[in-house]
């Protein structure tokens, strides 16, 4: 399967303690293994490192982490002046924060699956994009 793959399943799969911990991990260790395929905006590596240094993780491991999904991904999508217009426009009409209009733009505009265990993102997104849990 070839999706979009918001920070928050990246995380939840490295903390046991997380509700969705299996799921996550289990959509992870697909895309690691080449059976899953991702595309994913330029924030994503620095969402991934901010949250889990903030609870504690080792910088090496997260740095060594985020550069192994940064490595299979089909693609890093840069977001330009006339990218960040359109994610801007999304963000207005669906009242998401900044970073998750990023994730919910880039799924539209590939006409890929988003990935997401945020709520928020997965409600308001499913107007723009399709929504899939871990």
């Amino acid at each position: 399967m070839k999706l979009v793959l918001d920070a928050s399943v990246a995380v939840a799969a490295t903390r046991p303690k997380e509700p969705s911990h299996r799921g996550a991990r289990a959509r992870v260790a697909k895309i690691l293994a080449g059976r899953d395929q991702i595309e994913l905006p330029a924030i994503f590596g620095i969402e991934v490192a901010s949250a889990l240094v903030r609870v504690g993780e080792s910088e090496e491991a997260v740095r060594a982490y985020v550069d192994a999904l940064l490595l299979v991904s089909s693609g890093i999508i840069a977001i330009g002046r006339q990218r960040a217009r359109k994610i801007r426009d999304l963000a207005i009409a669906s009242r998401l924060r900044a970073a998750d209009s990023a994730y919910v733009w880039l799924a539209s505009n590939l006409n890929l699956p988003l990935c997401t265990l945020d709520r928020e993102m997965a409600a308001r997104g499913a107007a723009f994009c399709t929504i899939v849990a871990p």
